[in-house]
């Protein structure tokens, strides 16, 4: 089974390994904010979609770079009227849709036969800015911990069967 993926994984690895080397070398905020752009639409649209979803009423995004509250720099942001507990964690975890996101464009990319093309060097580097952004953001998991009744349900439901009176 995850032999058939082989091709896919092959096909991400320059871009993996682009998203690192941008991760770990490129110093100036601009440069940066500027290769990011795609991955940060990508981000803060899936917050978006999936916000608009779950009822909690976005009302505004910006993909804007800009200073934060605390003085760090922010490349983008989603802002919800509405979040509650049972919409915080999808809300938060919603960039790790970026994943299977990449894998179907590598699978578009691949799928008749793949040979090497100029059109492949802008898809790497869009790839390379999804996985940078795909990772939900401090914010992000602050928020999601608003949904403390369904991490405790979960907690719950996985020490069932080891309680001592189940």
């Amino acid at each position: 089974m995850w032999l058939e993926q082989l091709p896919i994984l092959y096909y991400l690895a320059p871009a993996l390994g682009l998203a690192l080397l941008i991760r770990w070398n490129c110093r100036s905020f601009q440069l940066f904010a500027a290769f990011m752009f795609f991955g940060v639409f990508l981000h803060e649209t899936l917050h978006l979609i999936t916000g608009a979803i779950l009822n909690a009423k976005p009302v505004g995004m910006s993909v804007i770079p800009r200073r934060g509250r605390t003085g760090t720099m922010e490349l983008g942001s989603v802002c919800f009227s509405n979040i509650t507990w049972y919409n915080a964690l999808p809300l938060a975890l919603a960039p790790l849709f970026g994943v299977p996101l990449a894998m179907a464009a590598a699978h578009w990319r691949i799928s008749q036969g793949w040979t090497l093309q100029w059109i492949d060097a802008p898809i790497w580097m869009a790839l390379a800015s999804v996985f940078l952004s795909c990772w939900p953001s401090s914010t992000d998991w602050r928020i999601s911990l608003r949904s403390w009744p369904v991490y405790l349900g979960a907690v719950g439901y996985g020490a069932w069967p080891y309680l001592p009176f189940a």
